[in-house]
């Protein structure tokens, strides 16, 4: 098989390179990023999927693929909201159309579980959960709409496979210096200074999960193998409530109200000590757990980590700034 990688060179992008270049079945792997890293057992191919004539150099990458996984994202707006739509909104549509000239015919698109409506605080949505997202957070709306894109694409191309993965948060040690970057912006240097939150605020019923990206790479190389099209839940164990996420975090929960927590970020995001705006509480809280029982049962899929674990140690390693590409353990 041959497949290509859009974002191959970022969290979980890095996770999947190693997945499928450990697979006999894996013919050739083509990477796809805007700054192509030195691994010779990847064709890498620079390209800035929403910049104009993208669609162009995607399509002569596309050609002669068994799939394309479109992991490219810009996950965080900051202050500049015009470069997210970029990279989410045009640069998906660019890769589509790509996709559709070059006749490949497996798309498998990194969603989110940010695309479901708000749930219950403990109830498990399964993948035909209602589909529109978390009003007012551009990270969860941009999804939506790819995923309306690609409903489209589907009615129009019935030949075409399309899978959608939905994760929350993917993290992992080796991109700890990644994933500061995201959450502190030009604060991130100070990240292995600080190294940990003395006080967490979050309302009391704050409730989330995360995955491994390894779990995640798993999960979509199982959805290549098989050909699998629709959605897959895809998280890791156990679900952290406040007290559990503060400590992990190296501090004590303090319990806020939601509107308290908004206006917090508002205030620090305002002042530009970190990209984060508001909406990012309201994703946090109003983003239901994840049902992963049809990646069970389907793709024989199983986490393989615990996302306490992970979450400890992606904290250490940013604290240490010195990412691994091990550090937590895996669940037996």
């Amino acid at each position: 098989m041959r497949i290509v990688v859009t974002g191959a060179s970022g969290n979980i992008g890095s996770a999947l390179v190693e997945w499928l270049t450990a697979r006999p079945e894996i013919r050739d792997v083509v990477g796809i990023a805007r700054g192509v890293p030195d691994r010779r057992d990847v064709d890498w191919r620079a390209v800035d999927i929403g910049a104009p004539g993208a669609e162009d150099a995607l399509t002569a990458a596309f050609a002669g693929a068994d799939a394309v996984v479109h992991l490219a994202w810009h996950i965080v707006a900051g202050h500049d909201r015009a470069a997210q739509a970029r990279t989410n909104l045009t640069g998906s549509a660019n890769v589509l159309t790509a996709l559709l000239r070059a006749r490949v015919p497996h798309l498998v698109h990194l969603s989110s579980g940010a695309v479901y409506s708000r749930g219950d605080d403990d109830t498990r949505v399964t993948e035909d959960w209602p589909r529109r997202g978390v009003p007012g957070s551009s990270y969860s709306q941009d999804k939506v709409a790819v995923e309306d894109l690609l409903d489209r694409a589907e009615r129009e191309h019935p030949a075409l496979r399309v899978a959608r993965i939905r994760p929350l948060a993917v993290i992992q040690p080796a991109a700890a210096r990644d994933l500061a970057r995201l959450a502190m912006g030009r604060s991130a240097p100070l990240a292995p200074i600080v190294g940990r939150l003395p006080l967490l605020p979050l309302p009391p019923r704050a409730i989330t999960q995360v995955v491994a990206a390894q779990d995640v790479a798993d999960l979509i190389g199982r959805v290549l193998l098989a050909g699998a099209t629709g959605a897959f839940n895809v998280t890791d164990e156990p679900a952290m409530r406040a007290p559990v996420l503060a400590r992990l975090m190296g501090g004590r929960h303090v319990p806020v109200s939601r509107a308290t927590l908004r206006g917090l970020l508002d205030v620090t995001w305002r002042l530009r000590l970190h990209p984060l705006d508001a909406s990012w509480a309201d994703l946090l809280l109003d983003s239901p757990l994840l049902d992963c029982t049809r990646a069970r049962t389907e793709l024989g899929w199983h986490p393989r980590h615990d996302g306490r674990l992970t979450l400890l140690a992606t904290r250490r390693a940013v604290r240490a700034a010195t990412p691994r590409s091990t550090g937590y353990q895996k669940v037996p």
